[in-house]
């Protein structure tokens, strides 16, 4: 027992919390069992989420964490009107987003001191793709709910389209700078930073309320590759 490894155990998990996943995203296409598949791939988010933690923080922390997530998420989705549906899921969704965000932020400044390529592309790419869900799905909650009235063609609209722009530029420029000046990278990451989430707000924001499902699917996608990112760090 004293050579017991948990690790294996922990492998039989992913991988069963894994094939939950599949079996819930693939009732999700139906609406009959739509509710069901929701409640098989939470189970597998649990199970995965649980068997990680348990060996990097106090459980305590963990399942506090857990409840506290749960009862939140419970009393919102209860409240919410059947109508309001796609500007909660628009919400979720970039909080999922930003969770990956700052997962890679903060993996950030164990590179600095032994950094690796592959980690270090990978980081950027996450902090990328998870800000640009995080700031895009609150553009398109503020606008399904109507809180955000922003046409195309808006002067203030078409700043944000450049910014958006100039985000997709940056993520290049800022691996190749981060590489050369690596000593230095604090400046350089946050404007990074501070342009990623800009840059989100420009790629949702000229979009029309009539094509927030669209988006919405799209950036839901975006966030399941964050993750998947993540999950490589």
């Amino acid at each position: 027992m004293e050579n017991f490894d948990f690790t294996n155990i922990q492998n039989i998990i992913y991988m069963f919390s894994a094939m939950l996943f599949i079996t819930g995203i693939k009732m999700l296409g139906k609406e009959s069992t739509a509710q069901k598949g929701n409640f098989i791939s939470a189970t597998g988010m649990l199970l995965a989420v649980s068997a990680t933690a348990i060996n990097i923080v106090n459980p305590l922390i963990a399942i506090v964490a857990i409840l506290l997530g749960g009862i939140i998420g419970a009393i919102i989705s209860v409240k919410v009107k059947m109508t309001s549906i796609p500007e909660m899921v628009a919400l979720f969704n970039g909080f999922g987003g930003l969770a990956t965000f700052l997962i890679a932020w903060s993996q950030m400044n164990n590179l600095v001191n032994d950094i690796a390529i592959l980690q270090f592309v990978l980081v950027v790419i996450t902090i990328y793709i998870g800000g640009v869900t995080f700031s895009g799905s609150l553009v398109a909650f503020g606008k399904l709910s109507g809180r955000i009235n922003v046409n195309k063609g808006d002067v203030f609209a078409n700043i944000f389209v450049s910014l958006f722009y100039l985000s997709l530029i940056a993520v290049p420029v800022t691996l190749i700078t981060l590489s050369i000046y690596i000593e230095t990278y604090q400046l350089i990451f946050y404007m990074f930073l501070a342009i990623v989430i800009l840059g989100g707000i420009g790629f949702v924001l000229p979009i029309g309320g009539g094509d927030m499902p669209v988006v919405i699917s799209l950036l839901n996608s975006f966030s399941g590759i964050a993750a998947a990112f993540a999950g490589l760090l």
